[in-house]
């Protein structure tokens, strides 16, 4: 039914089951406590993801690097026109660095260097996609991103709501953004998100955690995919720190948000799991993500 390790040769033994929750849990709770202890900005502590899902991948998996993107030993060389799709997914991350060197923070330049490296695992992504790739990919729009959207949606519904309220009462507020400028900030996000989370975030848990936890043969794949979706919203707890710190009990506060951040992420991670072992493409679940983070900033832009 999916692409496993176990269809792989020279698949390495797969382990007590039970052992590889306490690894990937280990892992997820490493990034994280280094994420918290060093302060880091946003895309410091996404780039930080990096170097662990590397040593993760190759020290602790045991796996080639290349199977973080694809479930199955990668096929022909990247065709001419894969180069030039590659280049043209590199230019607007490349561009955007250029423009952008000057005033940006050394984190913003290394994500902006992350998009741009993505474009080749993307590239290849590309050549590989087929009509067996179709539904699983349709099947996570009509899930995955179905859901993503609704829950973007709503927060940003609410908050223009409560500002029009506000204007209606005498209280001065911002007006919203137009069609324009949102389709605008969305086309943006896209060409630097589809590239990027072949690098950051959705490589990590999907190519890299998913892909180590269930094997072939499992009693419940459900059970695997729930499990890295709630680590993966546990994950963005760190994100929201710096703005609990001025609360009465910034701890509470923090294991309060994670209830509805693991809930929400469930709810979306388990299509994008089910995708990747499905297709065995990350492109799947990764052009998914991509597509519901450009639809909230887009939604967002004020």
């Amino acid at each position: 039914m999916t692409a496993d390790a176990a269809d792989l040769p020279h698949a390495p033994p797969a382990g007590g089951q039970g052992r590889r929750y306490l690894v990937v849990l280990g892992v997820v709770l490493v990034w994280m406590l280094g994420g918290t202890l060093l302060q880091l900005p946003g895309n410091a502590y996404l780039i930080a993801g990096v170097p662990l899902l590397l040593v993760f991948q190759l020290f602790v998996a045991r796996r080639p690097l290349t199977e973080i993107w694809f479930r199955k030993p990668q096929g022909s060389p990247l065709p001419a026109w894969g180069w030039i799709a590659a280049a043209a997914f590199m230019a607007f991350p490349a561009y955007s660095l250029a423009s952008e060197w000057g005033s940006s923070p050394w984190d913003v330049r290394l994500w902006y260097v992350a998009s741009a490296g993505g474009a080749v695992p993307l590239a290849h992504s590309l050549a590989r996609f087929n009509r067996t790739s179709v539904r699983p990919l349709a099947v996570c729009f009509a899930t995955a991103g179905a859901l993503g959207i609704l829950f973007v949606a709503i927060p940003t519904y609410l908050a223009h709501h409560s500002a029009a309220v506000a204007g209606l009462a005498g209280t001065s507020h911002t007006p919203s953004a137009g069609f324009r400028p949102r389709f605008a900030e969305f086309l943006r996000s896209l060409l630097l998100y589809v590239p990027v989370v072949f690098v950051l975030e959705e490589v990590f848990f999907r190519g890299g955690l998913d892909s180590y936890l269930h094997r072939e043969g499992d009693d419940n794949p459900w059970l695997s995919a729930a499990f890295v979706s709630a680590l993966w919203g546990f994950w963005h707890l760190p994100f929201l720190i710096p703005g609990l710190r001025h609360s009465a009990s910034p701890v509470a506060a923090a294991l309060f948000l994670a209830i509805p951040l693991m809930s929400i992420h469930c709810l979306v991670g388990i299509p994008l799991s089910f995708a990747w072992r499905k297709g065995g493409l990350l492109f799947l679940p990764a052009v998914v993500h991509a597509f519901v983070d450009a639809v909230r900033n887009a939604l967002q832009l004020h």
